[in-house]
């Protein structure tokens, strides 16, 4: 069974704010969608390995990244859902077959909220 671990306080992220943080060694892009729920997913992007934030634009918010509760890459078009599945590929680029079967293509780290603070697990 997971140990699960305090990231911050609930109230610190809320509805549509993305944000980049680094936990045991990882670089996560933790989010809240629009339905309230607390996500953190990989902050590369595994089509071609790019950190995401680094796409955006100068001085564009990192929340910029969140689209319909998923993650957009700026650098390829690709969108991403909470679970880590692709839900998006621009027309013309090639889909990998975990895509087509709806398979996990990025990481993702289970999180809860318990306590008024934000809490992960490994995995």
């Amino acid at each position: 069974m997971s140990k699960w671990q305090d990231l911050m306080p609930s109230a610190e992220l809320v509805v549509g704010q993305v944000m980049a943080i680094s936990w045991q060694g990882e670089d996560l892009l933790l989010y809240r969608t629009a339905q309230g729920e607390c996500r953190a997913l990989n902050a590369y992007c595994p089509h071609m390995g790019n950190y995401m934030p680094s796409g955006l634009a100068p001085g564009q918010s990192i929340s910029a990244l969140l689209r319909d509760s998923e993650i957009h890459c700026p650098f390829h078009g690709w969108s991403f859902d909470g679970l880590g599945r692709c839900t998006h590929i621009p027309a013309g680029q090639r889909v990998p077959p975990a895509v087509r079967k709806g398979q996990p293509v990025a990481r993702c780290w289970p999180l809860r909220e318990s306590g008024g603070q934000i809490q992960i697990a490994p995995v």
